[in-house]
């Protein structure tokens, strides 16, 4: 993606803008950034903190001013890429009015996990990554959040199963994982937009139908 593809440093809703955060909060920014794009080209193994330090504009020594180590590095940019994703999902379903039924939350739902897809690139590719966090000790908050929003959205597809949005009789887990593949696959495709992925999706789940 052209322009601010995969930074969250690109000053996204609800982050200071540049010009409202410190010099140490931009430089911390950038590492991350950088060290994000770089693990989702290679993978953690392939990466060091001096190239990290080096995409950065900044001196190998400059990172230990943020992170202690490698390894606390790629695991705030797992929580980080986290974290956006879900006050992306926690905003969506706010602005759905509570007179809607399940349909409009888990329409709401779709879009917000495409749009942060397309928004957090770098970081996206690495937080659905197989390897992701799971052997990494400094990745704790990256797990606790990841088991929040798996939560969340199986309570989603409960609560549109119960609701006869979507066929009942299957694990709301399931059904999360089948749909999470759904659109992660979007990641795979060279051009594509959130707007044209939940629309497919909004259609072949029949989610178009009116609200209730």
């Amino acid at each position: 993606m052209a322009g601010t593809a995969g930074k969250i440093g690109a000053s996204p809703p609800g982050r200071p803008s540049a010009a409202d955060s410190t010099k140490g909060d931009r430089t911390r920014r950038r590492l991350l950034d950088a060290a994000a794009a770089q693990i989702a080209r290679t993978g953690p193994a392939g990466v060091s903190l001096g190239s990290i330090a080096a995409d950065a504009g900044l001196k190998t020594g400059s990172i230990y001013f943020h992170f202690a180590s490698k390894d606390e590095l790629i695991a705030t940019v797992l929580a980080e890429g986290l974290r956006e994703t879900l006050r992306l999902l926690n905003d969506a379903l706010a602005a759905v009015p509570d007179t809607t039924d399940a349909r409009a939350r888990l329409r709401a739902a779709v879009r917000a996990h495409l749009v942060a897809l397309h928004e957090l690139n770098d970081y996206a590719t690495i937080v659905l990554a197989q390897w992701a966090g799971d052997e990494l000790p400094a990745a704790a908050e990256f797990r606790a959040l990841r088991k929040c929003y798996g939560k969340l959205w199986a309570e989603l597809i409960a609560d549109a199963q119960r609701g006869g949005v979507l066929p009942g009789g299957d694990s709301p887990r399931d059904v999360r994982d089948l749909l999470f593949g759904a659109m992660n696959s979007a990641l795979g495709h060279r051009k594509w937009s959130p707007d044209t992925q939940t629309g497919a999706l909004t259609r072949l789940l029949r989610l178009d139908a009116p609200d209730a």
